[in-house]
C-alpha cells in the first residue's frame, strides 16, 4: 500500500514538473513583448519628467532674476527665506493700524472689585 501511495505521489510531481516547465516556457516567450510595452510606458513617462523638469528650470531661472545675489544652499532655505521675506516686509494691502490712546485712571480700587481679583 505504501508503494502505490509514493509511486502516485512520484507521478504527481512528474506530471506537475512538466506543467511547471511549459509555463516557464510560455513566459519566456512572453518577456521581450512585455519588456518592449514596459519600455514604451517608461519612454513616455520620461517626456513627461523632462516636461516638468524644463518647466521648474524656467521657473527658478525666473526667480533667480528677482532674488539678490545671495543663493540658497538647500530647497528648504530657500522656500524659508522666501516666506521670512515676506513677513519682514511691510504689508502693501489693508487699513494703516490706528492709534489708541492709553487712558490713566488713578482711582483705588473698591471693595468689589479688589474681591473678584482674588
Amino acid at each position: 500500500m505504501l508503494q502505490e501511495l509514493q509511486t502516485l505521489a512520484l507521478v504527481g510531481l512528474l506530471v506537475s514538473t512538466y506543467f511547471l516547465t511549459v509555463g516557464c516556457r510560455k513566459i519566456s516567450e512572453g518577456i521581450p513583448t512585455e519588456s518592449e510595452a514596459i519600455s514604451s510606458k517608461v519612454a513616455s513617462a520620461t517626456e513627461v519628467l523632462d516636461d516638468i523638469a524644463n518647466l521648474l528650470n524656467e521657473g527658478l531661472g525666473a526667480l533667480s532674476n528677482t532674488l539678490p545675489t545671495q543663493t540658497a544652499t538647500s530647497p528648504v532655505e530657500m522656500i524659508l527665506s522666501g516666506l521670512i521675506s515676506r513677513m519682514t516686509s511691510p504689508s502693501e494691502h489693508g487699513p494703516q493700524p490706528e492709534e489708541w490712546q492709553i487712558r490713566k485712571d488713578d482711582s483705588p480700587p473698591t471693595i468689589e472689585t479688589e474681591n473678584q481679583l482674588d
